[in-house]
């Protein structure tokens, strides 16, 4: 009985974790997008019961199998976080909201960065937009409170969260 108890345990705090994905995005030109300067990420998810929460720029926020986020980009990345859970009422305070194109940590609308941020309770910092990639868009919130993907993955680095590098065919573990 013991040796059961033993192989459902682990089993059981796994089903209880979360996962965030890390998604590269190529222009034409097969250039990484970066939002930020050296910036590595162009989009995240954070799983939720087998499916992906993500924010889509034309969606908004929604639950998706793995493979729309593939669509989207290369997952390169899966952090494991083993001691946080998000629940049913969390997801349903986001799902359904529109994509915010401008990017305002405080408003009815959210981005991908801003929904991960959130349910995981990372504080925003003052953004810049001094990447290329920004360089024709108009009146940008600059020093206004934000987060990129890059910063989220920073952050859940520096907290000792485990990185995954992602290869296809060990995706479909972290539904």
């Amino acid at each position: 009985m013991k040796f059961l108890m033993y192989f459902f345990i682990p089993v059981q705090f796994l089903l209880a974790a979360t996962n965030v994905a890390f998604i590269e995005i190529r222009n034409q030109n097969k250039q990484i997008v970066q939002f930020e300067p050296d910036g590595q990420f162009a989009h995240l998810a954070i799983s939720y019961k087998g499916q992906w929460l993500h924010s889509h720029p034309y969606r908004g926020v929604e639950l998706v199998p793995i493979g729309s986020l593939q669509k989207i980009g290369k997952i390169k990345s899966i952090i494991h976080i083993h001691d946080q859970t998000i629940s049913k009422e969390q997801v349903h305070l986001f799902l359904g909201r529109p994509y915010d194109r401008d990017y305002l940590w405080f408003s009815d609308q959210t981005y991908c960065a801003e929904l991960v941020g959130k349910l995981l309770n990372i504080a925003p910092t003052p953004m810049n937009f001094t990447a290329a990639v920004w360089k024709n868009r108009l009146a940008m919130p600059i020093g206004h409170l934000g987060l990129s993907p890059d910063d989220i993955f920073r952050v859940l680095k520096e907290k000792g969260y485990t990185e995954r590098a992602v290869s296809n065919s060990c995706l479909y573990f972290y539904q």
